[in-house]
């Protein structure tokens, strides 16, 4: 029965644990970033990863911003949300539809 008891408090510590960096993530990571212009990837990346490099123009044709989003599991979902409904607010044939 022992060591039911400590294998509770060490899941308990680690449910804590997550809570913690999830409460420090959401405290200086907002859940959506304004528009940033594509230059900033240039400045992440290694100016001599020519792979990387070329990627960003590759991007740099086809859009001209990027937005950030908080990495908690539900970015994927909020990008692709708030990207929806931005393209339905600038009008367009979605929003035909």
């Amino acid at each position: 029965m022992e060591a039911s008891v400590n294998c509770l408090t060490y899941d308990e510590a680690i449910i804590a644990q997550q809570d913690r960096i999830q409460q420090e993530i959401a405290g200086h990571t907002p859940l959506l970033s304004d528009r940033l212009d594509l230059s900033v990837l240039y400045q992440e990346y290694a100016a001599d990863d020519q792979i990387y490099q070329d990627k960003i123009k590759d991007l740099h044709r086809r859009y001209t911003y990027i937005r950030r989003t908080r990495p908690d599991g539900n970015c994927f979902y909020r990008a692709f949300g708030y990207s929806y409904l931005e393209a339905l607010l600038d009008g367009g044939s979605e929003l035909e539809r």
